[in-house]
C-alpha cells in the first residue's frame, strides 16, 4: 500500500513538474519573450503553489520518507490532489505562437507596377529577441510563393498599429531585370528603409 502511494505520488510530481516546465518554457516562447499579463496572474495563482508543492515532494523524496499513518497518508492524497487541481491551467493557459509556431504579421497584399508580382511585408515573431522580417512575394503568372530575407532591425520597434488596409512598403522597378528597389514607408515604425531586391538571386541589399 505504501509503495502504491509512492508510485503515485511520483507520477503526480512528475505531471505537475513537466506543467510547470512546459508553461513557463510555452508562454516566453522558449524564453524569446517576456510573459505578459494573464500569464504572469497565472503564474502566481497556479506555478507558484505547484512549484511549493514540487519542492515539497522533492525534498521528502530526497529523504526517502514514506507516509505511515492515516493523517500521512491524507496528507500526501491531498497533495497530489492539489497538484494535479493546477496542472491543468497550466498546461492549457499556453500560446504556442512564436515558439512551436511562427506568429506572422503583415500589411496588406499590393502588386507591383509592372503586375508581375504580389508582395507584402512579414514580420515574423515581432516583440521577440528571435524576431525578423522577409518580403513575401507571388509570381502572378506561375503562382509560385516565395520569401526573401530582410535584414530590417525589427528588434527596435517598440509598437505597430494594426490596420484593416495598411501599406508598409512598396517596390518599385528598376532598369535591370527582376530588381526592385523595397522603401518602408511613414506607416512603418522604422520608415526611409531602403533595399535592393533581386527577385532571381532571391535575395535583399541594404541601399545606404
Amino acid at each position: 500500500m505504501h509503495q502504491i502511494i509512492k508510485i503515485l505520488w511520483f507520477i503526480t510530481t512528475i505531471i505537475s513538474l513537466s506543467a510547470v516546465v512546459w508553461f513557463v518554457i510555452g508562454t516566453t516562447a522558449n524564453f524569446q519573450r517576456s510573459m505578459d499579463l494573464v500569464s504572469t496572474v497565472v503564474l502566481v495563482y497556479f506555478g507558484v503553489p505547484s512549484v511549493i508543492m514540487i519542492l515539497i515532494s522533492l525534498v521528502l523524496f530526497s529523504k526517502r520518507w514514506l507516509p505511515t499513518t492515516l493523517w500521512e497518508i491524507i496528507g500526501v492524497s491531498v497533495l497530489m490532489i492539489c497538484m494535479l487541481a493546477l496542472s491543468p491551467t497550466l498546461f492549457t493557459n499556453v500560446n504556442t505562437s512564436g515558439w512551436l509556431s511562427e506568429k506572422v504579421m503583415t500589411d496588406t497584399l499590393q502588386i507591383t507596377d509592372d503586375g508581375k508580382y504580389e508582395y507584402n511585408l512579414e514580420l515574423i515573431n515581432l516583440f521577440q529577441r528571435n524576431s525578423h522580417a522577409k518580403l513575401y512575394m507571388k509570381d502572378r503568372f506561375t503562382n509560385e510563393e516565395f520569401r526573401i530575407p530582410l535584414d530590417l532591425q525589427v528588434k527596435k520597434i517598440r509598437g505597430i498599429s494594426i490596420e484593416e488596409k495598411v501599406h508598409w512598403i512598396s517596390l518599385e522597378e528598376t532598369t535591370e531585370v527582376n530588381k526592385y528597389i523595397l522603401f518602408t514607408n511613414s506607416k512603418f515604425p522604422l520608415p526611409n528603409e531602403k533595399y535592393e531586391i533581386d527577385v532571381s538571386k532571391r535575395s535583399s541589399t541594404k541601399v545606404r
